[in-house]
């Protein structure tokens, strides 16, 4: 599961500690995915329950991520119930050019001019 977050979501991650997006796919099905942060847990895991998805980010590990220029937050989560494993990557949205119909003003530009990893795009 690959998230991209924007600044804009990032921001209200921060604020209200959730960003939830929801996506109508008929009348009676609708899917919701959270980021979450939580204090009492020291690993970043997800969730599915009915029709929502939710990752829930440790307050330490999600504050270090938004507030320095980590770029993502990346596990391999066991789902013991099927034996197999989830990969999680969440990452902040660079403004890469292979997107040009997307707006890019709520994406990361500082981070994609890094002198150090000049093809991060």
């Amino acid at each position: 599961m690959r998230i991209r977050v924007r600044k804009s979501d990032l921001d209200t991650l921060r604020q209200q500690k959730i960003v939830s997006e929801s996506v109508q796919f008929s009348p009676q099905t609708t899917l919701t995915f959270s980021l979450q942060i939580v204090a009492d847990s020291t690993q970043v895991s997800a969730t599915l329950q009915q029709n929502d998805i939710t990752v829930y980010l440790p307050a330490n590990i999600a504050n270090t991520w938004i507030n320095t220029s980590q770029v993502g937050i990346e596990v391999h989560q066991e789902l013991p119930e099927t034996a197999q494993h989830l990969h999680v990557l969440i990452e902040k949205d660079f403004p890469c050019n292979d997107r040009e119909e997307e707006d890019k003003a709520d994406t990361f530009w500082e981070l994609a001019k890094d002198p150090e990893n000049p093809n991060i795009c």
